[in-house]
């Protein structure tokens, strides 16, 4: 199997954005199959399921944060290119490096938000008091290694820049 761009061995940091990325999609295809269930025992009127909405919520933000890096490196997310593709090869490396800097700066204070949100939640040890308890801060801290680790993929880039585009649009897979 030959391909165009050169072999770069994968880094446990690699299969761990692989894993959250699979962990993302069996719980949106548990969510999906929660939601025909609790809509389906509700028109026959079987039984109720009130906790659903709840868990489709709190599986809303574990698929967001999970999917984020893999999205990330892959180039899923939107990107709009058409000033940068124009640009002069060296000035669209040096724009491509801008942005990558500002990825990890936007990450880093997220970061710092997140950690400080969490840490109020768990030092005042509020709860959750919905159909189902528990501690706020267990979701609270889902976001803070998800932004460290987006901004170490901007780092990872800002000194190893993806292949091109590649990584950048999302034709380039």
């Amino acid at each position: 199997m030959s391909t165009s761009a050169p072999y770069r061995q994968r880094s446990w940091f690699d299969y761990l954005i692989d894993a959250l990325a699979i962990i993302a999609g069996a719980v949106m295809c548990a969510l999906t199959v929660l939601v025909c269930v609790d809509v389906a025992v509700r028109n026959f009127r079987l039984f109720d399921m009130p906790w659903s909405l709840e868990v489709a919520q709190y599986s809303l933000l574990v698929v967001t944060f999970f999917g984020a890096p893999w999205v990330l490196v892959t180039g899923g997310h939107i990107s709009i290119d058409i000033v940068v593709d124009r640009l002069a090869p060296d000035a669209r490396r040096r724009t491509r490096l801008v942005s990558y800097v500002i990825g990890a700066l936007v990450c880093v204070v997220l970061l710092g938000f997140s950690i400080g949100a969490w840490w109020n939640s768990f030092s005042q040890g509020t709860l959750v008091v919905e159909t189902l308890t528990f501690p706020e801060w267990l979701f609270f801290a889902v976001p803070p290694p998800i932004f460290l680790m987006l901004a170490g993929i901007f780092v990872r880039w800002m000194r190893h820049p993806p292949d091109g585009a590649a990584a950048m649009t999302s034709d380039g897979i």
